[in-house]
């Protein structure tokens, strides 16, 4: 059986940063600007597989690959409190199919893997918004805790600060959003 590495070979024209994959055009600005990490645009594959964007399933912008770890990264430049639930539900679902059946179709066994989904959204003004934000640690939002364990080993959903500080404890890389 292939290994992940055959994975991000087949679609190493996809190879981006946590930087580009978290840009948000609408209002021009990075939730991260790291530059020093490789990710795979999945939004780009995705696109590239259905150039019609009416048949084009919901996707996650990035896929970090580390290790046995696929981390599928979704930045959402966004309170957590304006968030559509629906929408990064259906991001994952739908993404997490089709990752799948591409990795299917290169032979590479899904069980060898541990994914993470991760929903990072901006950070909150400490403490008075933090309260309106709607944070709790450790807490997983967006009604994404029923897919732990389902589809995704771990479901992680916080602000890019939380991102950043994970990436270093359980990575022991450092991260500059």
């Amino acid at each position: 059986m292939a290994d992940i590495g055959l994975f991000k070979r087949e679609f190493a024209s996809f190879e981006s940063t946590f930087k580009a994959t978290s840009f948000d055009s609408e209002n021009g600005t990075n939730l991260c600007y790291d530059e020093s990490r490789e990710v795979l645009d999945f939004d780009g594959i995705v696109e590239n597989r259905y150039p019609d964007s009416n048949e084009r399933p919901k996707s996650f912008d990035a896929i970090y690959i580390y290790e046995e770890k696929i981390f599928l990264v979704e930045f959402k430049n966004q309170k957590p409190a304006d968030i559509n639930n629906s929408e990064v539900q259906k991001k994952l679902k739908e993404g997490i199919g089709l990752l799948f059946d591409l990795l299917s179709q290169l032979h590479i066994q899904k069980r060898d893997y541990a994914f993470i989904y991760c929903v990072v959204y901006k950070n909150c003004k400490e403490p008075f918004e933090r309260y309106k934000c709607g944070i709790s640690k450790e807490k997983v939002l967006f009604g994404l805790q029923r897919y732990e364990q389902s589809l995704v080993k771990k479901v992680f959903t916080n602000n890019v600060d939380f991102f950043t500080k994970q990436f270093k404890k359980h990575l022991q890389k450092e991260l500059a959003c």
